[in-house]
């Protein structure tokens, strides 16, 4: 089993971080983590749909 395949283990400081501490440019960085948070999970979506598709259509 590869590393990319168990679960993240999550940080309860990543998320959701105080914004009043934070500077304009620390916010934009802070955008940037979320994006790429969101995109990892739609990712993992398609992933999941696409797997319950083909057992869908194997079991019809």
């Amino acid at each position: 089993m590869f590393d990319d395949d168990l679960p993240k283990a999550k940080k309860t400081e990543d998320f959701p971080r105080n914004l009043e501490l934070l500077s304009v440019s620390d916010l934009e960085n802070y955008i940037e983590e979320l994006e790429s948070e969101i995109s990892r999970v739609r990712q993992d979506i398609e992933k999941k749909n696409a797997s319950r598709n083909a057992a869908d259509s194997f079991f019809k």
